[in-house]
């Protein structure tokens, strides 16, 4: 049976461990390089080698008993970043506009509703947008609404007037065929609070390039 000393892998491979245990506490040390010696005892060169490979790297040794002495750090695995609530994305944000731009011309009243709730729940705008987006065209639906009832008790009266003889006798310049001052603020209004519904939800989107979902 052959010395250790006599197998310079042996030796080199022993020595490479020593070193690699350097930072471990003598009792684990000594016991590691006692067990591995054992397994070496007795092997020629070739043998050796074999069961060296067998073995793997002195630095992957050391490393094991590392992790297994106590208090050694636990690794753990960074956990995937959660998604973010669908509130938060941009194809939310991109829904919501487009609901309240034609929402109101798919299902009439309701459409627009549903499109106000949800640029309210998104948060790709600042709330000031939002005020914006929505309260400008309730405020053109307040006007035509004012306006149209204006019109309708200005043409009551005439009318009215009309039917009692006391009007004013007709003028000859009015061409039945041109509209009324009345029915050119009528529609007016009327077509500019329409427009105003789908420019506001265009605009939403205008104000919400470049933004990173928050």
């Amino acid at each position: 049976m052959n010395d250790t000393n006599d197998n310079p892998t042996r030796d080199d491979y022993l020595r490479r461990l020593d070193d690699a245990m350097r930072d471990l506490p003598h009792g684990v040390a000594a016991e590691i390089r006692a067990g591995v010696t054992e397994e070496l005892a007795g092997l020629d060169a070739t043998q050796a080698a074999q069961r060296i490979a067998d073995l793997g790297d002195p630095a992957d040794i050391a490393r094991g008993a590392r992790d297994e002495l106590p208090g050694a750090p636990v690794i753990v695995a960074p956990l995937p970043a959660p998604k973010p609530p669908v509130t938060q994305t941009r194809g939310f944000a991109i829904v919501a506009a487009l609901a309240l731009s034609f929402g109101g011309f798919v299902v009439p009243g309701v459409g627009w509703v549903v499109g106000a709730v949800l640029v309210l729940l998104s948060s790709m705008w600042r709330l000031w947008e939002k005020a914006v987006a929505i309260l400008v065209p309730l405020a053109a639906l307040l006007l035509v609404v004012i306006v149209g009832s204006a019109m309708w008790m200005t043409t009551g009266e005439v009318q009215s007037g009309s039917a009692s003889g006391t009007s004013a006798a007709p003028d000859p310049l009015n061409n039945p065929l041109v509209p009324g001052w009345y029915e050119v603020i009528w529609l007016t209004v009327v077509v500019g609070g329409l427009l105003l519904i789908p420019a506001s939800g265009l605009w939403l989107l205008w104000r919400m390039r470049g933004r990173a979902a928050s």
